[in-house]
Parts: structure tokens; sequence; C-alpha cells
């Protein structure tokens, strides 16, 4: 036991390294955008695209998270934060982003939705649009943007998972999250996304089982769609991602040594590095845009 403990202390302390290495040679550079989604709710996406954010954040990257699945939105709720303002007081000109943003642990920069607030669920896409834009002034003072989508495939979450660098596909083993989460895939295929999909299998019960989920939807998605998609990694059921939750923290924070916290290191630590990136927020939001208005982006198609 001493000894698998000191190896998992190990292990996180290389992939800190690892990460912030490329943090300090990341400043001054294009802004990644990662779409954490899903095919179904009740997968934990929202826990790893905070989780991912923190890690981001801890390792000197700046962050920041816009939990984008509005109308439900719950991430200041995982942290026990509660702003001032959220998305509805931009929506009704009562504040601008900027005064949305609040400051989360490790310097994390949140943007939070509103949970339960039928007008963010049912936002219409200039609306959105104005929104996004906004947040395009930020390009040069942020190095990542993680967004949490809604899960599902609305308009609104093709619109911002088409247009991003990275996509990270949140699925469980379970059938109807398999089944789900290759729906998903089926529509961003169909429209070309711009990102690689990566896949996190969550909630494995072992490497065995997140191996046989993950195969399924790899092989059936290269027979069908002739696409190849990535491995991100595994995240296993871990009991300290519920007790962090009911702390009002984040399972990497609370429980850093956890299976959870390391597994979800390891899929932060093989994110690209910002300095890969030629596109930043401007041309994301462009992208958006264009996909909202029904056109196709320059040099491809949707």
């Amino acid at each position: 036991m001493n000894d698998q403990a000191e190896k998992l202390r190990r292990l996180t302390r290389n992939l800190h390294k690892k990460i912030e290495h490329r943090a300090l040679e990341s400043n001054g550079n294009k802004c990644r955008i990662i779409a954490v989604t899903s095919g179904k709710g009740g997968v934990g996406k929202t826990n790893i695209a905070l989780a991912i954010s923190l890690i981001l954040s801890k390792a000197k990257y700046r962050v920041l998270l816009l939990d984008a699945d509005l109308g439900l939105a719950n991430i200041d709720v995982l942290l026990g934060l509660i702003p001032r303002y959220n998305l509805t007081h931009v929506l009704k000109g009562e504040c601008t982003l900027k005064d949305v943003i609040v400051r989360g642990p490790e310097g994390l920069q949140i943007i939070p939705g509103g949970s339960g607030i039928e007008e963010l669920a049912n936002i219409e896409h200039y609306i959105l649009q104005k929104i996004l834009q906004q947040i395009a002034v930020l390009d040069k003072k942020v190095d990542y943007l993680v967004i949490d989508t809604a899960a599902g495939i609305t308009n609104q979450v093709l619109a911002i998972t088409l247009a991003a660098h990275d996509i990270l596909l949140i699925t469980t083993p379970e059938p109807t999250a398999l089944t789900d989460a290759y729906g998903l895939i089926k529509v961003l295929r169909k429209h070309s996304a711009a990102g690689h999909i990566n896949l996190v299998i969550n909630m494995v019960k072992d490497v065995q089982d997140g191996q046989a989920a993950a195969q399924k939807l790899i092989s059936v998605s290269k027979q069908f769609l002739n696409i190849n998609l990535g491995l991100a990694g595994y995240v296993p059921f871990d009991k300290a991602v519920q007790e962090a939750i009911r702390q009002n923290q984040s399972y990497v924070l609370a429980y850093p040594r956890s299976p959870a916290s390391l597994h979800t290191w390891r899929i932060a630590s093989l994110l690209g590095g910002v300095e890969q990136i030629s596109t930043g927020i401007q041309d994301f939001i462009k992208n958006v845009v264009l996909f909202i208005k029904g056109e196709q982006p320059e040099g491809g198609e949707w």
C-alpha cells in the first residue's frame, strides 16, 4: 500500500510539472477552446469540466470556465459560490459579462449560468451571439476557455462544440449513455466538427470496463462513420467524487490522491498546449455565429 501511494504521489507530481511547464511557455498565445459535452445528462460531464479547469489553473494557466448549460447551470453550486450576477442579468442589460465573472479556487475564472431560469434555456440565438462576442475580448487574456455545454444535440450545443479546438465527449459504460454518445458523434461527423473528438469514459468499475466501452464507440464510429475517435482516458467510479460534492468542492482539490483525481490529471496532461493553436476566441466566436446563421465557415463545411 505504501509503495502504491508513493507511486501515486510521484505520478501526480510529474503530471503537474508537465502541465506547468507548458503553462510557463504559453503566455501571450492564442486561447485554446475545449468543449466538454455529452450525449445525455447524468454522466458526470460538469464534474469533469470543472476538475480539468482547476487542474489547468493550478498549473498556472489562465483558465476561463463557461457554464453553457443554459437554464440548468450548476458549476457555481458545485463550488458553493453565490455569484452576485449570472447570465440572466447580462440578458436584461443590467450588467456586462465582465461583471458576471467570479473567481473560484486556484484562480479559476468562472462565468456562471442560471439554474432553473427559463429565459436562459430558451435563449434566442442573437442573444447568445451577443454574449459570445463579449467573451471574445478576452482572447489574449485567457489560455484556455473550457465550455461545459448542455447535454444532447441542440443547436446551441452543436454551434459551440463544432467550433471548438478540442471536444471532450463524456460518457459512461451504461448502454443508454453509449447510445446517446454515438448519436452525438454521428451529428458532429455530419457537420464536420473542427476539433478532434476525444472520449472520456467516466464511472468505470475497472480498466477492462472502460476499455470495453471505449472500444465499442471507437469501432462502430470507424466502421459506420469513418471517423477516428481519440481516447483521452478513463475516470473510475470513486466515492471521493460524491463526498467532495457534499463539501462544495471539486474532487481534484478535496481528494487529490484519489483514483478519480489521478486519472483526471492524466486526461488534463494530454490536452494540447496553447502554443499549437493558430486561432483563438475571435475565430471560435465567428464560427459559432456562422453555424447559428446556417452559413459555412471559410474553407470548410459543417
